[in-house]
């Protein structure tokens, strides 16, 4: 069912229950995977849409609805001007989604930008309003990811035009270098990621559930013991004595999984964070791939691979 407003959505909960069967909350489905069998209950596709824009206190603030497409918003904040989302460029899914996986690329994640949240509580069917601090953002969790019973449907966005685009990602720098003194716009940003994410993803015809493991996050103590044995490993500091390693660099450089096959399940050749389906591979086929994976690492650096990805359950 496609919820095109908060009327839809609570209709879509109310005939859920009656039928008394089960219902998944759905966004642009770019990081789900879909069982073999598929999904005995309701898919409840979340598209209601629109968007503010409200000056308050030296910051602007964009109201938008969880149903719009993540890119597209990106886009038109660029084009108003207002920096803050432009590394999140090229994401695939919904507003929706986004918060609740509290994306993050090349230095930034969504949630550092939000000013609140509004859901619809399915337990107690009203509307609910969380700040920030109250939507618990961590490394590709939210407390929207944990509680099931709240489901997004308005966000918005503390933005600003005062502040510099954020380039210091080695890659975003090296694809900004065009020329001396070179003062990158929001667009230029945009347009470089774009790019460089496009060299890495597969081509619209090869089916990917996206990022399928997440980075893992370590104490320092513990990264440098693995240096010891990966001494080229390569890894992000965090505050309070944490590292966050590169999964991609594990899954290529200890597991050496870049541009495996199984089948027609297979880790893609330009990026080992993406598990692909060449053409007729099943749920079954790429968990299997993944489970082999996560073993392999364990096995070599003690080291447990969280998947990202999310199944429909």
């Amino acid at each position: 069912m496609r919820a095109r407003s908060i009327e839809d959505l609570q209709k879509a909960i109310v005939f859920a229950r009656e039928k008394n069967i089960p219902y998944f909350i759905l966004g642009g489905g770019s990081n789900t995977l879909v069982p073999d069998e598929g999904f005995l209950g309701l898919v409840i596709k979340i598209e209601h849409t629109g968007l503010e824009v409200v000056d308050k206190d030296g910051y602007t603030q964009v109201i938008i609805s969880a149903g719009e497409v993540w890119d597209e918003f990106v886009s038109k904040m660029v084009d108003f001007g207002f920096c803050g989302l432009e590394n999140l460029s090229s994401v695939p899914g919904t507003v929706g989604g986004a918060i609740v996986q509290n994306i993050g690329a090349y230095g930034v994640e969504m949630g550092d930008c939000v000013a609140w949240v509004e859901v619809f509580n399915t337990e107690t069917m009203t509307i609910e309003k969380f700040s920030q601090k109250e939507c618990s953002f961590g490394y590709r969790e939210s407390i929207f990811k944990k509680k099931n019973a709240l489901v997004v449907v308005r966000v918005a966005f503390e933005l600003t035009c005062s502040k510099s685009p954020r380039i210091e990602y080695e890659e975003v720098k090296s694809s900004l270098r065009e020329k001396e003194n070179f003062t990158p716009t929001l667009l230029d940003v945009r347009n470089a990621i774009i790019s460089i994410r496009a060299a890495k993803l597969p081509a619209i015809h090869i089916g990917t559930a996206g990022s399928f493991f997440k980075n893992p996050i370590i104490s320092d103590d513990r990264c440098y013991e693995i240096k010891k044995k990966f001494p080229d490993i390569k890894k992000y500091p965090l505050p309070e004595n944490k590292t966050k390693l590169s999964a991609a660099w594990l899954i290529e450089n200890v597991g050496g999984f870049k541009g495996i096959r199984r089948g027609d399940a297979g880790v893609y050749d330009k990026h080992a964070l993406i598990l692909v389906n060449y053409g007729n591979a099943s749920a079954k086929d790429i968990l299997s791939l993944a489970s082999e994976m996560k073993d392999v690492i364990k096995r070599k650096t003690g080291i447990v691979l969280e998947e990202e990805v999310v199944m429909m359950q």
